[in-house]
């Protein structure tokens, strides 16, 4: 894999508990984990909790790529050589208008998140009652 130049240019490798992005700070860069796994962490004062661990074949930041606002979670290495392809901005955006199929998928895992972590909330609702 890294043999080929471009894969070489958009490939990032990182040690476990090593930092990927920073809630709170600005992107322009999605990832796909091509291996080792991902921790996707809330912080709030006192604690933080692992939201989502992402692993081989599946993405995050991209919603950095589609609202330009800050990162909600921080994004923390949970292996050892976690290899990641970044995705920019303009291939995103190219990506997005040329190839439907790919626009698709990015809804279809932004709604399925958004549906997990309301379920979250309402497990944690009722845990409370």
């Amino acid at each position: 894999m890294v043999d080929n130049p471009y894969l070489k240019k958009v490939t990032r490798v990182f040690q476990e508990s090593e930092v990927i992005f920073e809630e709170g700070s600005f992107g322009d860069e999605m990832y796909i984990v091509h291996t080792g796994v991902v921790n996707l962490i809330k912080k709030s004062t006192g604690w933080e909790t692992v939201i989502a661990t992402i692993k081989r074949g599946e993405f995050f930041g991209e919603m950095a790529l589609v609202d330009n606002a800050p990162r909600s979670v921080s994004a923390i290495a949970g292996a050892d050589h976690t290899r990641l392809l970044a995705l920019d901005r303009d291939k995103f955006l190219f990506l997005v208008s040329h190839q439907p199929a790919f626009a698709l998928t990015v809804m279809h895992i932004l709604c399925q998140r958004i549906r997990d972590m309301n379920e979250r909330l309402s497990q944690l609702e009722r845990s409370r009652a």
